[in-house]
């Protein structure tokens, strides 16, 4: 249901890395640009307010783990956030004439736009000074001797320019891919219905644990927003045409954007955040300011470095928290199945291979809504796709029951994480055991353990199996063994040909959540 900004920009990096799974490695450094993006504007937004407000903007941003890990995830939002700063941190960039800076900023609202449908909400900040613009432009019309003052957007008209050339590269791409029916029914339709149908829960859930964890930032943010309201105070009526004005403007809108969703995600909080930065920035250096007290300075400064020392070490444990082991489980991938072989799992999390089912992913509402479309749908798509491959991801237990039934029955583990075609069959005491077995496609299979068959007779749709390793077609085959009781296994053999042992000893490690 996202708009699709973000895929579009990071997929050109699958050209240096190819099909391999770990190429998500650059996709993650690919969403750095974006950090820094968003560390530029916070800065220019405060260049008028003087070095000591420009330059802590950023570093107050980089200090709030929660922005810092969000922000350089593979997600909509923090494209979409930077890009909205961008929109507003040209508008301040003085070297830039009003129609460039006008244009600019339109042209950078509609990509923030495209990056994610929440940016047309916080954005809305635009379309407000927009208006008052154009009541300001009639009002000297109608006056002459009206004083005149800068617009908000510089030049509105290279404003709407820029904007409309954005819409119309748009346009262009869903016009050329045919997409428009498709991005109306997912972007749209569908998302208004998955958001009225959410299980939703407040905005203090998310919000909460952040603030308490850093309440240094949203006093400064107080302090920050209350100077600047003076500021705009002091200016009387033509506060209305101050810049200053539209920076307030986002904070409440960046903030009612968050607060204000069915079901608020931390992810969502990123404009807000990068916002309450800009005017804590403002706040701290008004603290250290020449108007405040000697000793007040000194104790500021003090705290602020105590401050940023405890986060650099938050962040430095974070970092030190290795995902080794989630890119091993992507090297097993690569290793185990070709670009082409079809996975199954409920977030996608192979990356670089085909997903069995339409839906490459579901939350708790598309499992709660389409449980029965699930059950239907999921096997006969594995089935029809060849799917070979499942990773088990934490949203595994949640799925309607009988679809867990069948991915478990008809998937062994590999290893916590991973789990390929196959079943497993218990021989019981009598040595006596009937049963069948489906092949997912026309392909290699072997039996597992090996001395299967050196303790028994093996057949196959009545041949007898003489090796581990043998071609099975696609369909279901009727499977006889006789020989001593234990457990055996058929199973898929991967792209690098090495036979494997399910281990079902192990707990799932590769999926997590914020």
């Amino acid at each position: 249901m996202h708009f699709p900004l973000v895929y579009q920009v990071l997929a050109p990096l699958f050209l240096v890395g190819g099909d391999d799974p770990r190429t998500i490695v650059l996709l993650r450094l690919g969403m750095l640009p974006f950090l820094l993006l968003a560390c530029v504007a916070t800065a220019l937004l405060n260049r008028a307010r003087g070095r000591v407000a420009s330059l802590a903007a950023p570093l107050l941003l980089l200090a709030l783990p929660p922005f810092v890990t969000l922000a350089t995830e593979i997600r909509p939002d923090a494209v979409a956030c930077a890009l909205f700063l961008a929109a507003l941190a040209v508008l301040r960039v003085d070297r830039a004439s009003d129609r460039v800076a006008g244009f600019a900023s339109g042209l950078l609202l509609a990509a923030s736009v495209w990056g994610s449908q929440k940016a047309a909400f916080y954005g809305s900040v635009f379309a407000l000074a927009f208006i008052f613009d154009v009541l300001a432009a009639a009002a000297r019309t109608a006056s002459p001797a009206a004083t005149r003052t800068s617009p908000l957007l510089r030049n509105p008209t290279a404003f709407v320019l820029g904007g409309a050339s954005g819409a119309g590269v748009v346009a262009l791409y869903l016009t050329i891919t045919g997409s428009w029916s498709a991005w109306w029914e997912w972007c749209f339709a569908w998302a208004a219905e998955h958001q009225r149908g959410y299980p939703g829960f407040g905005f203090g859930r998310y919000l909460l644990p952040i603030v308490l964890d850093a309440p240094w930032l949203f006093a400064l943010a107080a302090w920050g927003v209350a100077r600047t309201a003076h500021d705009l105070r002091v200016r009387g009526r033509s506060a209305v045409r101050e810049p200053d004005l539209l920076l307030l403007a986002a904070l409440a809108s960046t903030f009612a954007s968050f607060a204000l969703q069915r079901a608020p995600y931390p992810y969502s909080l990123l404009p807000f955040l990068a916002v309450t930065a800009v005017v804590g920035a403002r706040g701290l250096a008004d603290l250290l300011g020449a108007r405040t007290r000697p000793m007040l300075r000194a104790a500021t400064a003090l705290v602020l470095l105590a401050v940023l020392a405890v986060q650099s070490a938050t962040l430095a444990r974070f970092v030190s928290s290795s995902n080794a082991g989630q890119l091993r489980v992507l090297e097993s991938v690569a290793r185990l199945t070709d670009p082409t072989d079809a996975a199954y799992d409920n977030s996608g999390g192979y990356v670089t291979r085909p997903h069995a089912y339409r839906y490459f992913y579901t939350d708790s509402f598309l499992r709660e809504s389409i449980a029965g479309t699930l059950v239907a749908e999921v096997p006969q798509a594995i089935l029809d796709r060849g799917a070979v491959l499942h990773l088990r991801d934490l949203r595994f237990d949640t799925l309607p029951a009988p679809l867990r039934a069948f991915v478990t029955r008809h998937f062994q583990p590999l290893d916590g994480d991973v789990a390929l075609w196959g079943q497993h069959f218990v021989v019981p005491v009598d040595g006596r055991l009937e049963t069948t077995f489906l092949a997912v496609r026309d392909d290699t299979y072997f039996v597992t353990p090996a001395q299967a068959l050196e303790r028994g007779v093996l057949t196959i749709d009545d041949v007898v199996v003489t090796e581990p390793v043998f071609r099975l077609s696609k369909g279901e085959h009727r499977v006889v063994y006789a020989g001593a009781p234990g457990e055996i296994d058929v199973l898929w053999l991967p792209r690098d040909g090495r036979r494997w042992q399910p281990r079902r000893d192990l707990a799932p490690t590769f999926s997590r959540l914020f």
